[in-house]
């Protein structure tokens, strides 16, 4: 019968027992002196290493982006039994079979697509500068479209660019479609319908593009002052308020929205085109995208 335990100074009945797992202990709640000491926590679990020098507690983490979820087993290196005696020669062979069909068992055609796209998903990673929360959500949305059947038929890189990109989304990143379609070296084109297939079929409700962070994006990119990204950024409430930037590209509104915010009043044509260029390769559009929507916006808000 397992013992109850109690505070030898308090009543029972008025004092209850608290478990500090950080710190191993069990303290009375009245009166705080610590009951237990050295309490084990049970839920992590020991592995012993291999070189039978010394335990540790640290195992491999569990995640969405290792192909196995780091959950699968594996038969060790060492030739000693589990009480230390050496392995004699005829059952190591049999051992070292094991290990062969365990492999063979664990990396199949599924496997090897995911061990392939989380490696390009790492790569990713450290080039776009995201963050582990963003790529744990893109290799969650990765691993659906690949039970939809969606990778069949398409290039792995192409849908996981498109993952990417849906997760980005969901977590209001500046990152476009453009944009990882030329880190993730595949077409935006192919990118895009992939994306359009995801969102469709997965039925993923994908937020809105947060047009002010990719103002603050660009404007930066195109080294402008803080005082004329706050510019763009009022312009840009206002454009938002009065319904221009519906049905058109996002990225041309953003870049229409800094160049108009941008003072003219001693600036020749020529410094203004070049102002165009510079903005336009900072959102990553063409100058004739921000002088046609430009124009429809000055036009409408008679900023002329």
């Amino acid at each position: 019968m397992q013992s109850v335990i109690q505070c030898e100074m308090c009543d029972p009945s008025e004092s209850k027992m608290i478990t500090d797992v950080e710190s191993g202990e069990i303290i009375c709640n009245r009166c705080g002196i610590v009951v237990v000491r050295d309490l084990e926590d049970t839920k992590k679990i020991w592995h012993k290493a291999e070189d039978n020098v010394s335990d540790t507690r640290n195992g491999n983490t569990s995640s969405l982006t290792l192909y196995d979820q780091g959950l699968t087993t594996k038969i060790g290196n060492t030739n000693r039994d589990a009480s230390g005696n050496v392995i004699n020669s005829m059952m190591m062979a049999r051992l070292n079979r094991m290990k062969n069909l365990d492999k063979r068992s664990q990396i199949n055609k599924s496997a090897r697509n995911l061990g392939r796209a989380f490696r390009q998903l790492d790569s990713l990673k450290d080039k776009l500068a995201l963050s582990n929360a963003v790529i744990e959500k893109t290799a969650y949305i990765y691993r659906k479209v690949q039970e939809a059947g969606l990778v069949r038929g398409r290039k792995v890189n192409t849908v996981l660019g498109a993952s990417l990109y849906v997760a980005c989304r969901e977590f209001e990143i500046p990152r476009t479609l453009r944009e990882i379609s030329a880190v993730n070296n595949e077409k935006y084109r192919e990118t895009s319908r992939v994306y359009r297939q995801i969102v469709l079929y997965l039925g993923k409700q994908v937020p809105r593009i947060n047009l002010f962070r990719y103002v603050e994006k660009v404007g930066k990119k195109a080294k402008l002052e803080e005082k004329n990204i706050r510019q763009a950024l009022r312009l840009m409430k206002k454009v938002q308020e009065t319904g221009l930037s519906a049905g058109k590209e996002p990225m041309g509104i953003v870049g229409a929205v800094i160049y108009l915010s941008l003072p003219k009043s001693d600036e020749n044509i020529r410094q203004r085109i070049i102002t165009q260029a510079i903005i336009a390769d900072a959102a990553g559009v063409s100058e004739v995208t921000i002088r046609n929507v430009y124009k429809e916006i000055e036009k409408k808000l008679s900023l002329g």
